[in-house]
């Protein structure tokens, strides 16, 4: 199953000069939590890699970095290919972090099968957005709010809908 995760404000905004502009430690735990279930294998952008973890791979998990550099990065299988990448995953789990021309690629492409969205009732005027998914997911479920650091937000599942 190939899994999305993204925190976003209600603009679907998810970063703003290349990192998060927010701090929700519980939601960071959740993400962990998450990502380290259902497979441990995460795939995020080399922008993505850099900027929001610092180029350094998520601990306990099997890092995926989707990238035209062929320079190797200890801890790390590099992707070139998205689509060999993916369809090599059907039937396997697999989580999508970012960044947002992954999450839109994967979307677009028809990979992805779940939507895990933490909905943070905010607008931070990011300069990177989630891309429209309402046509392509139904909501599953959604937590009640929860609040932290002065923000609220809900953590929801979308799973894709069929045709």
């Amino acid at each position: 199953m190939i899994r999305l995760i993204v925190a976003a404000d209600r603009k679907l905004g998810i970063a703003k000069n290349g990192g998060m502009p927010w701090q929700i430690p519980d939601d960071e735990a959740y993400f962990t939590e998450m990502t380290k279930t259902h497979g441990g294998n995460v795939l995020t952008g080399g922008v993505t890699f850099r900027e929001a973890y610092g180029s350094v791979p998520l601990a306990q998990r099997h890092n995926f970095i989707l990238t035209h550099d062929q320079t190797p990065i200890e801890g790390v299988t590099l992707v070139h290919d998205l689509d060999e990448f993916l369809h090599g995953f059907q039937g396997q789990d697999l989580w999508v972090a970012g960044g947002a021309a992954v999450f839109e690629q994967v979307i677009n492409k028809g990979y992805a099968d779940e939507l895990y969205l933490t909905q943070i009732d905010a607008d931070f005027d990011c300069d990177q957005f989630f891309p429209d998914f309402e046509d392509k997911f139904l909501l599953i479920q959604k937590s009640d709010k929860h609040q932290q650091n002065g923000f609220n937000f809900r953590y929801a599942v979308y799973g894709r809908k069929t045709t």
